[in-house]
């Protein structure tokens, strides 16, 4: 078959394989797959009838790429109704994602669980070390709980139900008592990667963050997902960003832009 129906930009349909369903909003979607993806990076995922949406990557093994989704709108409430043996469409793999380096500590936040977990599963095939902490409103919000416990993962839970009693940051000092973090990598809602930013630059630690904003092509074309103050476009030179890019962005931790490109308020 020729290598360029292999390029990331084409669509390609496959039939989902199986549905892990980590509760009724909350579920993964394994579906067949020869791509090279890096951990932090993302695909669309088009759905007949109804829209295309980017979607983190949660994991690959055995031929397998895996999508934990959790239902917010209309897009995502149609795939809770997906079963083995539907068809989907796939683009990408697209953006950039983290690099992989030893004593890394990985913090996963609600559904940045999902790169967080791909980041922790490729750490751990080629041996490197890490540390490892998660946290969700509540256990029925955290996935492959399971698994991430067996590998080492520390768990916090709004209302308790799962780890500590508290947000994921609150489990930060502890995990930075050893003293051996080489980069911090981290994934979730806004205001808690802002927490992260504070926590590790206050200890001159380098960091790689994941964001999200509104997507319309994925290829870097129509400049729906450029960052205000430093032209950085989600899909292209993020969703991972480091350090040095994130200081050129200024609205961080603002309301994100919608499908208008008006941003809440304005």
């Amino acid at each position: 078959m020729p290598a360029s129906l292999f390029e990331p930009g084409l669509m390609r349909t496959c039939r989902i394989q199986s549905v892990i369903v980590h509760s009724p909003s909350l579920k993964s979607f394994y579906l067949p797959s020869s791509l090279d993806a890096a951990p932090g990076q993302f695909v669309n995922l088009w759905l007949p009838g109804v829209d295309e949406k980017p979607i983190s990557i949660s994991g690959m093994r055995d031929g397998l790429m895996e999508l934990s989704v959790k239902s917010v709108g209309p897009f995502t409430r149609a795939l809770m109704d997906c079963a083995p043996g539907d068809l989907v469409g796939i683009r990408g793999p697209f953006g950039t994602g983290f690099s992989p380096a030893s004593n890394s500590l990985l913090i996963g936040g609600g559904t940045g669980i999902a790169p967080i977990r791909f980041l922790a599963q490729s750490l751990r095939d080629r041996g490197m070390p890490y540390a490892l902490v998660c946290g969700a409103r509540s256990r029925c919000e955290l996935i492959f709980e399971d698994e991430l416990r067996e590998w080492g993962c520390r768990f916090a839970s709004d209302d308790g139900t799962c780890g500590i009693c508290g947000v994921v940051t609150d489990l930060l000092d502890e995990a930075g008592e050893s003293g051996l973090i080489s980069v911090v990598c981290a994934a979730g809602p806004e205001p808690m990667l802002l927490r992260i930013m504070a926590w590790a630059d206050g200890r001159s630690l380098p960091y790689q963050i994941s964001f999200e904003r509104y997507m319309k092509c994925g290829i870097g074309i129509c400049g729906s997902c450029c960052l205000d103050g430093s032209g950085i476009r989600v899909c292209v030179e993020g969703p991972v960003l480091g350090k040095d890019q994130i200081a050129q962005v200024t609205e961080c931790g603002l309301p994100h832009r919608d499908a208008s490109g008006l941003r809440l308020g304005e």
